[in-house]
């Protein structure tokens, strides 16, 4: 009698399965802040690599003027 039960509880409840959002669909709505945000990480990798260019620039600097 008890598996009866628990066979109807199983059968009168549908199975859900759980819900994943997207990947490609943003969670909520993009704001001003958001896209300052992203502007400023765009700036500092741009920094970021120009600064580490002029590294190796200056690295490379004495191997040029010992060659003269």
């Amino acid at each position: 009698m008890r598996q009866f039960q628990t066979r109807q509880q199983q059968h009168q409840q549908p199975m859900q399965e759980p819900v994943r959002p997207s990947a490609h669909v943003p969670a909520r709505a993009v704001t001003a802040q958001d896209v300052e945000n992203e502007t400023l990480d765009r700036a500092a990798a741009l920094w970021t690599t120009r600064r580490i260019r002029s590294f190796f620039l200056l690295l490379d600097q004495p191997l040029r003027a010992a060659q003269r």
